[in-house]
């Protein structure tokens, strides 16, 4: 999943540098129609699929820590002594290690990473606007 992040961010910063260079630069004479169309295609089916799977991280994430709240509530109902503790050792485990989605271990998927994300495309952008600039 990290690498299809990566793969995506990549892809996405590609797109952008294409988009402003046709916007910037006026070699698309003939067929600026058909470029701007085609890059806005790929663009927003890049940028789809990035936000997609972040949004399903977050969304099972989020489902899946909410469970303690039932199993909590189920607890204090079941007056049976073996479901009791088997609720109460599963509930502390969801409560110990909720669940998460990491990029090996550097990054957790979600909606804090496309807020990173979207800083580090920011400058990635700034950058290459910069250096369209002094050429």
């Amino acid at each position: 999943m990290t690498i299809k992040m990566a793969y995506y961010f990549i892809w996405i910063i590609i797109d952008l540098r294409e988009f402003f260079n046709l916007i910037f630069i006026e070699n698309y004479e003939k067929s600026k129609i058909v470029a701007f169309s085609l890059l806005s295609f790929y663009l927003s089916h890049h940028i789809f699929k990035f936000l997609l799977i972040n949004y399903m991280c977050e969304i099972v994430s989020t489902k899946a820590n909410s469970t303690a709240n039932l199993l909590n509530k189920l607890s204090c109902t079941t007056y049976d002594v073996e479901i009791r503790e088997i609720v109460s050792q599963f509930l502390l485990r969801i409560i110990h290690a909720p669940l998460r989605f990491y990029g090996m271990g550097l990054f957790q998927f979600g909606f804090k990473f496309l807020y990173k994300f979207i800083t580090s495309l920011t400058t990635v952008l700034v950058i290459l606007i910069q250096a369209q600039a002094n050429k």
